[in-house]
This record gives structure tokens, C-alpha cells and sequence, in this order.
């Protein structure tokens, strides 16, 4: 008898830990979209600079 509770117990966690599992996903989503801005904030501001040292050398 214990061991149908147990198995019940398990099973009725399973769509909790789905629903948590689709959170981090999420998550994780946005993390990596936020580090692709980053990376292409940073990358502008290296095309930039070199655009400044380019005038400065040529000025």
C-alpha cells in the first residue's frame, strides 16, 4: 500500500517539475539574448573606436 503513495506522490510531481523546467528555460532564453546585446554593444563600441584611432592617424 505504501508503495502505490509513493508512486502516486511521484507522479503528481512530474507536471510541477515540467512547469519548473519551462521557467528556466525561459530563463536561460534571456540570458542568452542579453549576452548576444551585450555582445553587439561591445562590438560597435571596437568598430567605433577603431574608427577613432583611423582619424586620429590619418588627421
Amino acid at each position: 500500500m505504501s508503495s502505490h503513495a509513493v508512486s502516486y506522490a511521484l507522479l503528481h510531481r512530474r507536471p510541477s517539475r515540467a512547469f519548473f523546467l519551462a521557467q528556466s528555460a525561459q530563463h536561460l532564453e534571456s540570458l542568452r539574448l542579453g549576452r548576444e546585446v551585450a555582445r553587439a554593444l561591445v562590438a560597435l563600441g571596437a568598430v567605433i573606436a577603431w574608427g577613432g584611432v583611423c582619424l586620429l592617424v590619418v588627421g
